[in-house]
This record gives C-alpha cells, structure tokens and sequence, in this order.
C-alpha cells in the first residue's frame, strides 16, 4: 500500500500526461527535519517511536496546490500511524434531553419570517445568534447526531433545499449563493448536541468559496480546461479517487485536517446525493470519527461537498491552532491509508 511519503516516487512513475497534469496542480517537496536526543531520552523514544534514527531524522511532505493555495504538512511519524476503526462511542451526555431546546423547536426556537419549513423528520427554525442575515437551521428529529439514516438525511437536505427555494422568493435582491453545513458535536463547533445543520443564502460567495471560484476561473480560462474534472483526475492517476453514482469521492491531498474527504457531484439538487452521503457518513463513524465538519455548496455547476474528522470527544486540547489559522494545515492521517479504509467498502 501507498503512503504519503511514497507520493514522490508515485508521481515520477505516472505516464507523462498524468504527471504533468499532477505538476501542474502541486507543488511537491520533500525535506528531512533533524534533532539531537539526550542519552536520557533514548530509552523513552525508543518505546515510543520504535527506533531512535526515525525521530533524529523526520521526512516532512509539502504539498501546496498552485491555484488555491491550499498547503498541508505531512510528518512520516505521525502519517505512519493506520487508521484503524475504533469502538463506537456513547456518552450519557448524548442521551440528555430534558433541557434540550432542539427537542421542542415549535416553542422553543424562533422562526423564519416566512415561517417554517416542514420535513418528515426535521424542522426549519430561525437562527437565534447568526452567522449571516439570511442564516437558519435545520433540526432533526433526532437528538443524537451520531445516529444516521439514509432516509432522514434525505429529508434534512430535501428540507434545506426547500428553505432556500423559500429564501430566493422572500428575498429581494441579487441572486443568491447556498451553503449547507453540519458542525457535528462540540470538537465540530456545535454549541447544542442535538443533530441540526446550518443554512445560509448570501447575494456575495463568502471569502474562500469567492477565492476557489477565483481559482477555478483562473485556471479554466489558463489552460482552456475543466479544474475540477482535472482535479478528479490527478487524484484519479495516484488511486485517491472513487466513483459512486454521481458522485466522486477524493481523499483530499491538500486536507484542511484530518481524513478530510471531498466530493464532486453533477447532481442537481443535494438531496440527490443523499445516497452516497449517507455511505461516506457510515464509513466515517465505522473508523470511529465522533464529530466532524460537513459543508456543501455549488461552484462550477457541480454541488462540492467537504467532510473532515475533527477528532474525539474527549479530547481536552484544541485540533488547530496558529499554522492551521495562518500558515499551512498540520496533517497526522495519511491520505493513502484513508484512502485504503474508506473505499473498501
């Protein structure tokens, strides 16, 4: 099986086309990081990393894409861990309802100036603090957001779909951008346990999705092309893709964290992609991710949909921190090896 630190010598053995559609995406560098440990230290590097050369000499992976300036880190002593799955996790605190607002959202939750939006197993609300000021929320019928079902996440994006759709008549203005997200638990920025994703519609892309389409634009019109048909490519050529249905799956080479997953749709409607959302959803707590990022937009005419780990519940320390703010992403989990546990279902 591949690894990260392989992607080098992968590259140098792809047909000429492949690798230099591959360069001209990344830009690829290698480099060794070098320390000095105390005779005191040995016996404790040695139990830990299995060998004292490998932490005295670190190969660091930069990858950087060209065009939208995404740049992740990779260290061969954290990436070199598998992704395993892990036991589900349950906490007493996922089953507390009594003093759960999401529970009664009729009463307890503001509505939209238009009103609700009624699926078969959510509700739309009112965001009481937004983010923007065409901002709502979805909440499900479910508490625990650790708890799927393939129909009901259907509805909740049937339900979002609808809420835009009611948004665009109720507004008026310049046409609007839809952006969907799930902050799935407390490490995922959710203040409220109880399942619920995120709505807006903004007449003007937000900053980053503005510089992607910036990028897309730019390379489209550069090389007379399709970025993100190349793009699927290139993950195509170093085996970090797969197709399902309508959608490509792509264990994301430049990750904006861990076991970040991209996917690229034609579907017309998210909804639509419910199917493979509900599988990718799956296999993602099957290796025991707990609470996660999910965020699904349009560019290009193609629904793009970003999933990434954001680690146990029970950690006390932060998943990222001034490089991840303002430099380059900080990466442990290896693209290849997610690659390996997530498409062999």
């Amino acid at each position: 099986m591949s690894q990260i630190t392989d992607l080098e010598e992968l590259v140098a053995t792809l047909p000429h086309d492949a690798r230099a559609l591959f360069d001209r995406f990344y830009r690829l560098e290698l480099a060794t990081g070098t320390l000095k440990i105390p005779a005191e230290m040995v016996p404790w590097v040695n139990a830990r990393f299995g060998a004292i050369e490998r932490v005295e000499a670190q190969r660091i992976v930069s990858i950087k894409n060209r065009f939208t300036g995404e740049h992740s880190l990779f260290n061969q002593l954290r990436t070199e861990r598998p992704i395993e799955a892990r036991s589900p996790v349950h906490l007493t605190e996922l089953d507390e309802k009594e003093h759960c607002l999401f529970c009664r959202p009729e009463t307890s939750t503001p509505t939209d100036a238009f009103g609700r939006i009624t699926g078969n197993y959510c509700v739309t609300a009112g965001n009481i603090a937004k983010y923007d000021a065409l901002h709502s929320l979805v909440i499900f019928k479910e508490h625990n957001p650790l708890i799927i079902q393939k129909e009901w996440l259907a509805d909740y994006l049937s339900t979002a779909e609808r809420w835009f759709e009611a948004v665009v008549r109720y507004h008026s203005g310049p046409a609007l951008h839809k952006f969907f997200l799930w902050n799935c638990l407390w490490r995922g920025g959710a203040s409220i346990i109880h399942g619920h994703m995120q709505l807006m519609a903004a007449s003007e892309r937000y900053g980053r999705l503005a510089a992607l389409e910036a990028a897309i634009g730019t390379y489209d019109r550069s090389f007379n092309g399709d970025y993100l048909a190349d793009l699927i490519a290139v993950h195509e050529h170093v085996g970090l893709a797969r197709q399902e249905g309508r959608e490509t799956i792509l264990c994301y080479l430049t990750p904006v964290k861990e076991k970040e997953l991209v996917i690229v749709s034609s579907a017309a409607r998210s909804e639509e992609m419910a199917e493979t959302l509900y599988a990718v959803l799956q296999r993602y707590l099957k290796l025991g991710v707990q609470s996660f990022n999910l965020a699904i937009f349009q560019l290009d005419g193609r629904h793009i949909v970003r999933l990434v780990d954001r680690g146990s519940l029970a950690d006390r320390n932060s998943d990222i921190g001034a490089m991840e703010l303002y430099a380059a992403t900080v990466i442990a989990s290896d693209p290849f090896k997610l690659a390996d546990a997530i498409m062999q279902y």
